[in-house]
């Protein structure tokens, strides 16, 4: 007789689900937008619409998960209406239509990744579990959905870009069925909240790293193309960069470093990072350049997990990981997304020297800031 999964492999196929459809968003809903005839800037200001509604739904999703108890009915639930969403998208015409399309994606997709984390870093405090060797299974399926995406974008052109999500966000709604079910609260048990001087610092630190990326997010792909580069070889730098971070992931448990020491670590790659994109696009630099997603992406994101499992009250994680996805990947890149349109469309390539900024910044606050060890 087969044995109940326990947390640890419901919570890696979950993570497979959601970052396959990841895999597909990240670097080929650009590509989809510009075949609707959108230019750079309207891109830039689309693809805003997900992060800033992070800011509305992950509080509200946040708080109720943390009273009730029930992440994971509220993400079963979530994911079947992000596929209904995504279609629904397919008959959204002009800017204002494709911006009312991308607001309904965004409120439902906002709260998924947060409460799944708060799920994982919840199990983990109870000792069943390390976060690294789950959450690596969602950069793998990232790195399949990535290339197999720019195969299909090669052979089949923008259009498949949509239904691939669909399909997608229908897996993710199977898949959700087997989070682990959460326990509700005492009924006599306090509020307890996650605000402190050092989370504030933490968000501000974490949003700093996580708007760097809006450039690559917005128009890697897009440059790449341009430059000469093929459909095929730009999937492969995406899983390329997902790879380093699956090392990483992998090899957490066996690292000793405090949340401090590892966005110290992600300010530091990014400055390093984003000042090579501004200058080249030789493929070597390119393939070192991507390897250090690992730290700009992965370090930054272990450490906001082991802030949040190590500083905060079991019935405070859930608005921990919300707060922490509405601000650091909500707020910050609502804000940089539009920006780097604009950036891009003056500067091209150059527009990554903002981005550098942007991790210099990030990194002098993590190195001022000592209680965030």
């Amino acid at each position: 007789m087969l044995r109940p999964l326990g947390p640890a492999p419901r919570l890696a196929l979950v993570y497979a689900a959601l970052f396959g459809w990841m895999g597909v968003y990240l670097p080929y809903w650009p590509v989809w937008l510009e075949d609707r005839g959108m230019s750079p800037p309207a891109v830039g200001l689309l693809l805003a619409m997900a992060p800033w509604t992070r800011v509305v739904a992950n509080p509200i999703a946040g708080r109720w998960a943390d009273r009730s108890g029930r992440s994971d009915r509220l993400v079963q639930r979530l994911a079947v209406v992000l596929a209904l969403a995504l279609a629904a998208t397919a008959l959204a015409e002009g800017l204002l239509g494709l911006l009312l399309a991308m607001i309904g994606v965004g409120l439902v997709l906002a709260p998924v990744i947060p409460l799944t984390d708060g799920l994982t870093v919840t199990a983990e405090a109870e000792g069943r579990l390390r976060y690294g060797p789950v959450r690596v299974w969602g950069s793998v399926a990232f790195i399949a959905t990535a290339w197999l995406g720019g195969e299909l974008l090669e052979h089949r052109g923008a259009p498949v870009v949509l239904w691939s999500l669909v399909a997608l966000a229908l897996a993710l709604a199977l898949a959700s069925r087997l989070l682990p079910v959460g326990a509700p609260p005492p009924s006599d048990a306090p509020a307890e909240s996650p605000w402190s001087p050092a989370f504030v610092a933490a968000l501000l630190v974490a949003a700093l790293l996580h708007a760097g990326h809006a450039v690559l997010y917005a128009f890697g792909t897009r440059h790449w193309l341009a430059q000469g580069l093929d459909e095929g070889t730009v999937g492969l730098l995406w899983a390329e960069s997902v790879i380093a971070e699956i090392i990483l992931f992998a090899l957490a448990p066996r690292l000793r470093l405090t949340p401090r020491a590892l966005w110290i670590l992600a300010g530091a790659a990014g400055l390093v990072r984003w000042s090579l994109l501004s200058w080249t696009v030789a493929l070597p630099w390119l393939v070192f350049a991507q390897a250090l997603h690992a730290f700009t992406f992965g370090a930054l994101h272990l450490g906001a997990m082991a802030f949040i499992r190590q500083r905060m009250p079991p019935g405070a994680r859930a608005r921990a990981t919300t707060t922490y996805a509405a601000i650091a990947s909500g707020l910050a890149l609502g804000l940089a997304l539009p920006l780097a349109g604009v950036l891009y469309d003056h500067l091209l390539a150059g527009a990554y020297w903002i981005m550098a900024a942007l991790a210099l910044l990030g990194l002098l606050v993590a190195v001022a800031r000592r209680d965030l060890a």
